[in-house]
């Protein structure tokens, strides 16, 4: 095992796609042999681990299509690079489709979460107005004021 640098935390660059997919880059020079990506319910005990693979010199990639059902909430990214506990990533860049129904975000602690939307691009109703469906519109387009 080689030991990861913890002078600097470790960095994911996002892309979410309209269908659903999501990939994350994380810069991890000196990483394990078995990496991991481990996302986690805010709200609930549910984790979604997905393997870390090498994409490029001191880059690994993890993969989570759309097929992999995530239930709506905010999840919390981690990397496990070692053997030890998972650190918590940092957001890198991030190419966010607009009808992305996953969206990863900076939380205000500077942290990587993602924001699960069940059902995001359904929700637009006739006339480009957005219709609520238990809490605020997820307008993908400005919503006029009523008068």
């Amino acid at each position: 095992m080689t030991p990861v640098s913890q002078a600097a935390p470790l960095r994911a660059d996002c892309i979410a796609d309209s269908a659903g997919g999501l990939t994350f880059d994380v810069s991890a020079a000196g990483a394990h042999e078995v990496a991991h990506l481990v996302l986690r319910h805010r709200e609930g005990p549910e984790e979604v681990s997905l393997p870390l693979t090498p994409a490029a010199r001191g880059r690994l990639r993890a993969a989570l299509p759309s097929s992999v059902a995530l239930p709506e909430g905010h999840w919390d990214a981690y990397a496990r690079v070692t053997d030890e506990e998972p650190d918590r990533l940092a957001p890198g860049d991030m190419d966010v489709h607009p009808l992305a129904d996953r969206v990863p975000y900076e939380t205000r602690n500077g942290k990587l979460s993602v924001e699960c939307r069940l059902g995001a691009t359904s929700l637009r109703g006739a006339g480009n107005r957005a219709t609520r469906q238990n809490g605020p519109a997820l307008a993908r387009e400005p919503v006029p004021p009523s008068f």
